[in-house]
């Protein structure tokens, strides 16, 4: 019967192979041990088994499925752990829970209860294999790389469809396009005398070897970002930005189809609803390609440099077109509370680029580009932690 039992865990244990994934790091302990094959004349190596084979060691990562730890448990659950033992519980177990005693569909149900194991042991190796590439992506990135909001680039798609785009805008974000996308070729070429066993880039955006900091994810820090002021002045851009021109877009876009809507609006003059899209629906466009920028260069881990410099160029892009909004060349086209609006946003996004972008984020990217990248070994003096981002 152990003859019987041992042979039965070797025939079915290299079919586990066709169930795995395609990863070398997960089939490789499987197959390591088959590079030395038996010839004629050999000795049997090792002699003996100084310990039991259990039947963990015929699973990948030696982690025995669920289904298989149901099955041994309901059949006697003071079994050894040695594969003899438990291959024979199962047998036992499918007996005893067999209605038709038949040979033939005894052993069918074996097979079945074989491949429902080695089918659930393929999955726990997928699943494993996946959890393995995001811990490397962590222990490369600091955090898993972020996906790509889509809203930005929606609502852009919309502002161009219902006509509220200037061409003015378009080009100017064709151009910034272009810019930035020169500056990461630009960054990722190598450097005269780079060879292929040491390159040497322009400006990298991780350190050569070793940890990467979280310096990196978060150049601010965690206490700003993390703190009520700063989610605050977020959503107040995000409020003053985004919420109310688009709330204002849509009373005079859909106000000439529908009556009740132009009710509602009844403080816009029809005859220059177009020019009053344009003006308001620009500086949102301009808003969008700077978010969606944002997050392909953090996807494509440009550097910190590289990646300040985004709002900084559109935030300053944005203000010209906001001057025309808050103090427009002929005042009676702007309805007084959209002109309100337009100069709230002026004097947000005036502050939000001389207070917070140019003193505190520039500094705070560029100091983390500097520590984390560039430098070797940095010392802190005592209570600068703070501002330098490492808090």
């Amino acid at each position: 019967m152990m003859r019987y039992s041992t042979g039965l865990c070797l025939a079915f244990s290299p079919s586990i192979s066709s169930f795995a994934p395609s990863n070398p790091r997960i089939i490789q302990p499987a197959t390591s041990t088959r590079i030395y094959a038996y010839g004629k004349g050999s000795e049997i190596w090792p002699e003996c088994n100084e310990e039991p084979i259990g039947l963990s060691a015929s699973f990948p990562g030696g982690v025995i499925p669920q289904p298989a730890k149901d099955l041994l448990d309901s059949s006697d659950p003071t079994v050894s752990q040695s594969a003899t033992s438990q291959t024979t519980s199962a047998v036992d177990a499918l007996a005893e829970t067999s209605s038709i005693p038949t040979r033939g569909r005894k052993r069918r149900a074996v097979r079945r209860t074989l491949s429902h194991l080695l089918q659930s042991a393929a999955r726990a190796s997928t699943r494993r294999a996946r959890s393995m590439e995001e811990n490397e992506a962590v222990q490369t990135y600091g955090v898993p790389p972020p996906a790509i909001d889509k809203g930005p680039a929606i609502l852009a798609l919309a502002l161009l469809g219902t006509k509220c785009v200037p061409v003015k805008h378009i080009a100017a974000v064709v151009g910034m396009s272009v810019y930035f996308v020169g500056l990461a070729s630009w960054c990722a070429a190598p450097k005269v005398g780079s060879t292929d066993y040491q390159p040497i880039v322009n400006m990298p955006s991780l350190p050569s070897k070793g940890h990467v900091p979280n310096l990196i994810t978060n150049p601010l820090g965690a206490s700003l970002t993390n703190s009520s002021v700063y989610r605050t002045w977020q959503r107040v851009g995000a409020l003053l930005g985004l919420l109310l021109p688009t709330v204002v877009l849509a009373q005079l876009t859909l106000g000439s189809k529908l009556p009740a809507v132009m009710t509602m609006a009844n403080w816009i003059n029809i005859g220059n609803v177009g020019d009053v899209k344009r003006i308001v629906g620009g500086p949102m466009f301009l808003l969008c390609f700077q978010a969606l920028t944002e997050a392909v260069a953090r996807t494509a881990l440009l550097p910190l440099p590289i990646r300040i410099l985004i709002p900084v160029s559109y935030n300053t892009l944005r203000l010209s077109s906001l001057q025309s909004w808050a103090f427009p060349s002929v005042p009676s086209m702007i309805p007084t509370s959209l002109q309100v609006l337009g100069v709230a946003n002026l004097v947000y996004w005036y502050a939000n680029l001389f207070f917070f972008l140019v003193p505190v984020g520039v500094m705070q990217y560029l100091r983390a580009h500097f520590f984390c990248v560039e430098a070797t070994e940095v010392t802190v003096r005592k209570g600068g932690e703070g501002s330098v981002g490492l808090l």
